[in-house]
């Protein structure tokens, strides 16, 4: 087992792995989250759900989507660290930045355009959404890290 600060076999850092299998996870979690905010089946109905029961597997998919989206960018990240490493892979890993830094851009673009709710509980869905996506990401990002 390696210490933390050890090299991997292709000489980066493996805190570097972490943090960029971290970060790449939340980012498409959080991605996630403001697509299906703007298609409308988003987490900021979450309390009118609970009151009312209707849409209730509206909420649980995108709590899936959230999740599996934070699991997936983590574990994509790492696979990019320690597979597409070689430099024949170059235009590989390139078009892979290229195609998240678009996702991350179109969803900015939604989060700008979305409609105005409570700022509370608008805060309180973002925060959850992060939290849920930062978790997933951490735990794949551990146990594929470890393999």
């Amino acid at each position: 087992m390696q210490e933390a600060g050890a090299s991997t076999r292709a000489g980066q850092p493996r805190v570097l792995i972490y943090t960029a299998a971290l970060v790449s996870g939340l980012f498409l979690a959080l991605s996630v989250h403001i697509w299906l905010a703007a298609a409308g089946i988003g987490l900021a109905g979450g309390r009118e759900v609970f009151l009312s029961g209707k849409g209730q597997i509206n909420l649980a998919m995108a709590w899936w989507a959230i999740g599996i989206a934070g699991c997936f960018g983590s574990l994509l990240a790492i696979v990019v660290a320690r597979r597409l490493n070689r430099p024949g892979f170059r235009f590989v890993r390139l078009l892979l930045a290229v195609i998240f830094f678009g996702l991350l851009a179109v969803a900015g673009r939604k989060a700008a355009a979305l409609p105005g709710g409570g700022a509370a509980m608008t805060t309180a869905v973002n925060l959850a959404a992060i939290t849920l996506g930062g978790f997933m990401a951490f735990f794949a990002a551990h146990f594929a890290a470890r393999r």
